[in-house]
Formats: C-alpha cells, sequence, structure tokens
C-alpha cells in the first residue's frame, strides 16, 4: 500500500528527515513516535507532497508520487490534520460531503448518492446528530471527528492521520479508534502520529520510533517498544506492564518509573 525508501527532507535547506525506510501493506495501523522535533509530522507532510523531498522514493501501491497529479493523490490516500480552521459556516454534512470532491467533475455537484455516502461516514463515527450544525460552532472534539469523517467520505485505500486523538476526551478517543478498526476492516491502512507510548500496543500493527529524525527501530510494537527504546528515546526511566482488562485480554501500557 505505501513503500518509502531512504526519504531526506525538511524546510529549506534544514533536513528534519534523514534516511528514512518503512513499508505498510492492507490492513496495517502505522504509528509513527517519538518526541517534539522529531520528524513526525514533516514525514507525513513529506508522504503527501506537502512539502518537497530532497531524495529517496515514496510509492503509493506501486505507484511513485512524483507521477501523480492532485487528483490522484486524492483517489489513493487522504489526510486528518490536528486541526482544520474553515473561516465560512459550512454545515457539518457539507464539510463531510466535500470529500467527495475529488471524485466529481469540474462543474459537477454532489449527487444524492453523495450525500448518503456522507451521512453513512457520519455514523461510523455515531456524529449523525452533527450533520445540521454548523462546523464554525461545534466543538474541537467534535471537528476532529467531522475531519475523520470526511476523510471516510474520501473513500481512499490510505488514511494519513496527524495525532487524531490529541484533542478529544476519552470516550471521543475511542470513537476514533473504533473507526480506525473499521477502515482497515474496509480493507484500508491507516498511518497515525501520535505522543503516546502506548497507543501502539492498542491500535497498531507496526510502529515507526522516531529520534532527532532518524529511525531508532521499525516492526511489531512489541519489538520496537522496550524501556530500553523508549528510555534512549525521551530520556527517562520507562517500563512496559502487561495488565488483565476485566475479560482477561492482555494489554501493555508505557509507565514512566519515578
Amino acid at each position: 500500500m505505501l513503500k518509502v525508501e531512504n526519504l531526506i527532507g525538511g524546510y529549506g535547506s534544514r533536513e528534519v528527515v534523514n534516511n528514512i525506510s518503512f513499508s505498510i501493506e492492507e490492513g496495517d495501523v502505522l504509528c509513527v513516535l517519538g518526541p517534539n522535533g522529531c520528524g513526525k509530522s514533516t514525514l507525513l507532510k513529506l508522504i503527501l507532497r506537502f512539502l518537497p523531498k530532497k531524495s529517496g522514493k515514496i510509492l503509493l501501491q506501486g505507484l511513485n508520487i512524483d507521477k501523480l497529479d492532485r487528483k490522484s493523490m486524492a483517489h489513493l490516500v487522504s489526510y486528518i490534520p490536528q486541526s482544520d480552521y474553515m473561516p465560512f459556516p459550512y454545515t457539518v454534512i457539507e464539510m463531510v460531503t466535500m470529500g467527495r470532491s475529488s471524485r466529481l467533475g469540474r462543474w459537477e455537484t454532489p449527487s444524492k448518492n453523495d450525500i448518503d455516502f456522507a451521512y453513512g461516514s457520519l455514523e461510523k463515527l455515531r456524529i449523525t446528530h452533527l450533520a445540521d450544525k454548523l462546523y464554525t460552532q461545534i466543538s474541537g472534539g467534535e471537528r476532529q471527528l467531522v475531519l475523520m469523517a470526511r476523510a471516510l467520505c474520501q473513500d481512499t485505500k490510505i488514511l494519513v492521520m496527524d495525532e487524531p486523538t490529541a484533542s478529544l476526551d476519552f470516550s471521543n478517543q475511542q470513537l476514533i479508534m473504533d473507526a480506525i478498526d473499521t477502515a482497515v476492516l474496509e480493507g484500508r491502512s491507516v498511518i497515525l502520529t501520535t505522543h503516546s507510548p502506548s497507543q501502539p500496543f492498542t491500535i497498531a500493527t507496526k510502529v515507526l520510533l522516531l529520534s532527532k529524525g532518524e529511525t531508532v527501530g521499525f516492526g511489531k510494537p512489541l519489538d520496537v517498544l522496550t524501556s530500553e527504546s523508549l528510555e534512549d528515546v525521551y530520556g527517562i526511566p520507562m517500563d512496559i506492564v502487561a495488565i488483565e482488562d476485566r475479560n482477561s485480554a492482555r494489554r501493555n501500557i508505557c509507565l514512566p518509573v519515578h
């Protein structure tokens, strides 16, 4: 679904991402983890072509992104930013329906099927009650859920998410996690950045651990995220602790050592 080879890039002459390589397959959820300033968001911008890369190769479903126009990119990958400033008072259903724009002709307006698809995306996130509200008048957490719905409405095989749960309360975080599970079951792949060392154990099939723009580890969460690797990256003692929930399911969480 996505292959990144020896990627180098950043802002002007400043290289933020250095020689990063990884790949994901259909149904993978990749968590990109690391401290502030390690290059997580820059990596996403390079993949999405928001920034020009200095060198390396990025393939989306076997296609070199350097050879794709914007519409072709929009058919392959959708993006959920941390926030989205919208000065115009569109309704939520109008915002979500915008996800269909890459599939419309230049003068074409959304059809009933497009609008029904948008409502279906709201339903997946259990936010159909927001459909007629103005996007500019809902909470920041609700906006994040709407942006996720818009990406689902875009109907791409790859979702790219920049800290999708950062501004959400616990219950809405779980709605996003449930939506990611649904996307995977539908054959999509997901890349998301996170500041939580525990989150990859919950949602990810793979993790990319970064420090200072370079790869510390890439692979399965239990292989990459160890007390030693996390302490090296974050500079504080950390333990990986295994617990059981009420259903006797085994879970791993990361805790700082005092």
